[in-house]
Order: C-alpha cells, then structure tokens, then sequence
C-alpha cells in the first residue's frame, strides 16, 4: 500500500494518473504485470454520476447479472442503508457521491487501487469505513491523499514525489516523517563548524 507525498505541485496527482493510464507522458514506460486488474477513482468520477438515478440504479449500472442481489449489502457496508439506497444521486451531499463513486469502484474484484484523495468530503465515520475496507483489501494500494491519519492507516511505503525525484521509504507516514527529521538534524550538525578545542590543563 504506497502513499505518494510531496509538496503541492510536485507532480503527484500526474504520477498517479499516468501509472492509472489516464495521462499520456512523453517518456519512460508503463508497464502493467501479469492478470493486473486496475480499479482508478479521482474526484471527477463524482461528477459522472448520474444525477437522475438513485443510488441503488447507479450501482446496478456497472453491475454484473451476478452481482445485482448483493448490492443493497454492499451498499450498507459504505453506510447506505434502508431507504437511503433509493435517494437520488441529484439530492446526495458531495460524501455521500463520493461514497457510490468508491462503492462502484469495490463493487469488482481488483488487485490494484489507483486512488486520488478518496478521502476527501468525507465525515469521521465514512472515513474510518473506507480505512476498514481498504485494510481488508489484499490488493496493491497507489495514492495520494491529505489526510495524515489515513495515510498512517494503511501505508506500508511511502514515495516522496518531488518534481521529478522520487525517494522511497518503508513504513507509514510518522515513521517517514522521523527518519527525515533524523536525517535533517545530521546533515545540520555535519554542517556546524566545529567549536575551537579547549588546551588540556597538562597542555597549558
């Protein structure tokens, strides 16, 4: 499960959608292994909802045959519950689009995440499902997201994007984050002049 960091324009969003394939590049390759089957959610999925169809039909659009009996479970799992799965997707607030948008992308079996923000408009209790979900996953994970907490969730790699330079690191954020800190602080003290040394009392 790899989280990409950086600071804000480094390119992360780019990287995420090349290695999704939904962004040419001019070189280099993309290269998927062997059986990969790629699930990508960005924010503009929301957008691509159909805003006359309930939250029930949306999900049934991508659905196969097989699958149309377990969606209203699948459902409860993102917290649409009873009547809820007959709301309109027009009347949803924008955590509830982007939980069909992420029910959708669970709905199929996948072994890679390609993920942009998935966490963004969605209160405490969303968020903490959509962590319990992705825990469970046994797929590979590649995403970008602001949020610590989740990040430090689920991450197992972390790779520091920074406009062309790529720094891979094992381990969740706080553990990045320390060997950073570690390495800041010795490269301050190997750059600090030493202080003059101090005659022994046997030399004076």
């Amino acid at each position: 499960k790899v989280a990409l960091t950086g600071p804000n324009g480094a390119g992360k969003s780019p990287l995420l959608r090349i290695a999704a394939g939904a962004l040419g590049f001019d070189r280099g390759e993309r290269t998927l292994g062997h059986n990969v089957e790629l699930a990508y959610f960005a924010q503009h999925q929301l957008e691509a909802l159909d805003p006359n169809a309930s939250v029930l039909e949306e999900l049934a659009r991508d659905a196969r045959t097989e699958e149309i009996p377990r969606l209203r479970g699948h459902l409860g799992a993102f917290l649409f519950t009873g009547d809820e799965v007959d709301k309109k997707i027009a009347v949803l607030s924008g955590g509830e689009k982007a939980r069909v948008a992420l029910a959708k992308l669970l709905l199929r079996p996948t072994n890679l995440l390609v993920l942009d923000e998935p966490t963004n408009h969605l209160d405490i209790e969303a968020c903490e499902v959509l962590e319990e979900a992705f825990r469970a996953y046994e797929g590979t994970m590649l995403f970008v997201s602001h949020d610590r907490d989740f990040i430090n969730a689920l991450a197992t790699r972390i790779v520091d994007v920074d406009h062309g330079r790529l720094e891979d690191h094992l381990g969740n954020y706080d553990a990045y984050l320390a060997r950073r800190a570690a390495a800041a602080a010795a490269s301050s003290e190997a750059a600090s002049p030493s202080p003059p040394s101090t005659p022994r009392a046997s030399e004076a």
